[in-house]
């Protein structure tokens, strides 16, 4: 995985850690249509008062704090988790949009880049798949949202991270044409219709054989229709 080294300013997180690696905390940036480049510029000046290590978009995977150092990604006055703060977790920070209602989502690319960056830290940390949490599962914090609203979107993005690393090797589906399953089709066509699906910057979709079925059987509950 080719990741883009933007460091944020030193005023907007404290150098070295005092606790091991433990958490992974999944974040939105809360903007309409953000590149993870633009994210780390806008950290690499100082007084930001925030940070985090990772910023990923549809393509791309820019690191703004080293692992080694503590980003300021979830701190609080009051907690709901016991164990996780800065000082032990790694904050990852997906790019958001708007839908024509005006509600956030992550696109599909995007959630498959953050996944890949996360099983690399999963595998590098030794963190198990039940320390991979959202920010509103420290802090209440309604981050990411889109992933608070739906709890179903979350907990497909938890499934994808436990999958086989063979499925890495699964066919992929970047278009609905012929190579993709005809009990896919519509159901696919209806999330890019929705917005809700759109691809890289090339139009790929990047869908796996059990991201079809996964989206197929919430289409089948009537989710999508909502």
């Amino acid at each position: 995985m080719e990741i883009k080294e933007i460091l944020a300013h030193t005023s907007n997180y404290n150098e070295g850690r005092k606790q091991p690696i433990q958490f992974i905390v999944v974040h939105y940036t809360a903007n309409n249509g953000d590149r993870a480049e633009s994210n780390g510029n806008y950290f690499s000046q100082p007084n930001r008062n925030a940070s985090a290590h990772y910023f990923v978009d549809e393509s791309n995977v820019v690191q703004s704090v080293k692992d080694s150092d503590t980003a300021w990604h979830c701190g609080a006055k009051s907690y709901k988790h016991p164990k996780c703060r800065n000082d032990n977790s790694i904050g990852v920070e997906m790019c958001s949009e708007k839908d024509d209602k005006g509600q956030y989502y992550i696109n599909q690319a995007t959630q498959y880049t953050a996944i890949e960056l996360i099983k690399v830290l999963m595998a590098k940390y030794s963190v198990p798949i039940g320390n991979v949490i959202r920010h509103y599962d420290v802090t209440g914090k309604m981050c990411p949202e889109p992933f608070i609203r739906n709890q179903v979107q979350w907990l497909d993005f938890k499934q994808k991270l436990i999958e086989q690393k063979e499925g890495e090797n699964e066919m992929i589906y970047n278009y609905v044409d012929e190579n993709m399953p005809d009990w896919a089709k519509s159901t696919v066509q209806k999330l890019i219709d929705k917005g809700a699906l759109k691809g890289n910057e090339k139009g790929e979709l990047l869908l796996t054989g059990t991201m079809l079925r996964l989206f197929v059987i919430h289409d089948r509950m009537g989710i999508y229709d909502r």
